[in-house]
C-alpha cells in the first residue's frame, strides 16, 4: 500500500507536473486530504478493539476510540483470553454525542449491567488514513482504490489551480477553461466511483449470527431490528 510520497508523484505525475512547479505539495496534500475525506465517508475504515470499564454502568464513555465515527457491534461480557461462541453481542445499544464526546449507552430492561472491570469488545468505523500523511503510521486504503483517490485529488488540485488563475493575462486563452474542464471531467469520475462505493459497501450493524442479549427479555437477536445504531450525523 501506498505512502504520502508514492501518492504525490502519482497525483504530480496526473497533473504533468512532476517538478511540482505548477502544483506544489502543499496544495497535492490538501487535495489529498479532500479525497481521503470523501473515500471514508462512502466506505469508513471498520476495526475493532476492546475496553475494561473503570466503573459500573450502563454508559460507557468512548473518549479513547480516536477519530470515532459510529459503532458497529458490541460484545459484553467477553473474556479478551477465552473464545466464546456463539459471542454475546449486545441485542440494543446506542452512541450519543455529549459535548462532541462519544458515549455509548447499553439497553437492558433488568438491572443487570456491566461492572467495574468487565471487558467489552467494541466494533466501530473510524477515518481511513495514507501513511505520513498528518503522521498517520499506516495506509488502510484498499490498493485498488488508490488509483481512484489520486484522480480524485489530482481533480481537486485542477480545479483550485483554475481559481488561483482566473483574471491572469495568459498567451493562450484557452489554457485556463481547458484544465477547468479537465478537472471537472476527473471530478465527476471520481463521485460516480464514489457513488458505486457506497452502493456496494456492506450494511454494517446486522447481526450475522445469533448471540444473547443483556437479560432474558432481549428477544429476535437474529433481527436487524435490534440492532438500533445509528451514524452521529
Amino acid at each position: 500500500m501506498s505512502t504520502l510520497a508514492q501518492f504525490e508523484t502519482r497525483i504530480s505525475a496526473a497533473l504533468v507536473d512532476s517538478s511540482n512547479s505548477v502544483f506544489p505539495l502543499t496544495v497535492v496534500d490538501e487535495a489529498l486530504r479532500t479525497a481521503l475525506s470523501e473515500y471514508t465517508t462512502a466506505l469508513p475504515l471498520a476495526t475493532e478493539t476492546y475496553i475494561t470499564l473503570p466503573g459500573t454502568g450502563r454508559e460507557i464513555a468512548l473518549n479513547n476510540l480516536a477519530g470515532l465515527i459510529a459503532v458497529l457491534d458490541v460484545w459484553w461480557p467477553f473474556d479478551p483470553l477465552t473464545e466464546v461462541w456463539p459471542p454475546n453481542m449486545v441485542a440494543g445499544f446506542r452512541v450519543w454525542w455529549d459535548d462532541a464526546q462519544p458515549l455509548l449507552l447499553l439497553a437492558s430492561k433488568s438491572a443487570n449491567q456491566p461492572k467495574i472491570n468487565d471487558n467489552l469488545r467494541i466494533w466501530y468505523t473510524r477515518p481511513h488514513m495514507i501513511q505520513n500523511l498528518d503522521s498517520a503510521a499506516i495506509t488502510s486504503v484498499f490498493p485498488n482504490h488508490e488509483s481512484a483517490i489520486v484522480g480524485g485529488a489530482a481533480a481537486y488540485c485542477a480545479i483550485s489551480e483554475t481559481r488561483h488563475q482566473t483574471g491572469t493575462i495568459r498567451i493562450d486563452p484557452t489554457e485556463v477553461p481547458a484544465l477547468q474542464n479537465w478537472g471537472n471531467i476527473k471530478l465527476q469520475q471520481w463521485h460516480d466511483f464514489l457513488a458505486s462505493l457506497a452502493a456496494a459497501s456492506p450494511s454494517f450493524g446486522a447481526p450475522f449470527a445469533d448471540g444473547w442479549g443483556i437479560d432474558k427479555w432481549d428477544a429476535n437477536r437474529g433481527s436487524s431490528q435490534s440492532r438500533p445504531w445509528t451514524y452521529p450525523y
